[in-house]
């Protein structure tokens, strides 16, 4: 994609008033170029989502995607069917057809935990989430494929609604660190922000976790 120099101009101006510093041309373009990328795939994102809705008019309980590239709203695995719940594979379809699953849990996700997500908002290793979910500590759902094996295991806030919180209680934050005169930015875990038992004293979660302090976890 072939951008003019005021483009790049106003990037190189709308950069500098941002960091605090100066950027090369090069910089600018690179970072103008980018933009412009996200931009236009966006726009096509776009079309084919309005593109899927029209033809969904025609075939309202579902179809069948045209083409690969997709991925499954639920279990992330590619995926090859559309509905009115979105995009997913045939096993998770499978499943909802079932009532293993809500149809919602693809455009839902704060609704349901799945087993990485239990590690990494609570760091519950896979051992542990095991005993724990055979003790009835948490109630699990599955997803199983054709052979009757588990596609995915998913664990709905609505069935442990008194153990595990609503996401939004442990989302990560992001960190900001200037080094150089750039910024760079990642994520840290809920738990460094708050007093872990007190922030989730409401579920049953925390009577089984302990917190590891500060100067412990840095050894």
């Amino acid at each position: 994609m072939e951008l003019s120099n005021e483009r790049i101009q106003e990037m190189k101006d709308l950069l500098e008033k941002n960091k605090g510093r100066k950027f090369t041309w090069q910089e600018a373009s690179e970072e103008a170029h980018n933009l412009a990328g996200l931009a236009e795939l966006c726009f096509d994102l776009w079309k084919k989502d309005i593109q899927r809705k029209k033809k969904l008019k025609e075939f309202p309980k579902g179809f069948d995607l045209e083409s690969d590239g997709y991925s499954c709203s639920i279990c992330r695995y590619s995926a090859s069917w559309y509905d009115k719940h979105g995009i997913k594979c045939m096993t998770c379809q499978k499943a909802i057809d079932r009532k293993e699953i809500p149809a919602t849990l693809g455009k839902n996700k704060g609704s349901w935990y799945s087993r990485y997500d239990l590690q990494s908002y609570f760091n519950i290793k896979g051992p542990t989430l095991n005993s724990w979910i055979k003790k009835g500590i948490l109630k699990a759902r599955n997803i199983t494929n054709t052979d009757n094996k588990v596609h995915l295991q998913v664990f709905l806030i609505k069935d442990n609604k008194d153990t595990l919180p609503p996401k939004k209680l442990v989302e990560s934050h992001m960190v900001k660190e200037t080094k150089d005169g750039k910024d760079w930015y990642h994520s840290e875990p809920w738990y460094k922000f708050v007093d872990a038992h007190e922030h989730l004293k409401s579920y049953k979660i925390m009577d089984y976790l302990r917190v590891v302090p500060l100067e412990e976890e840095k050894k």
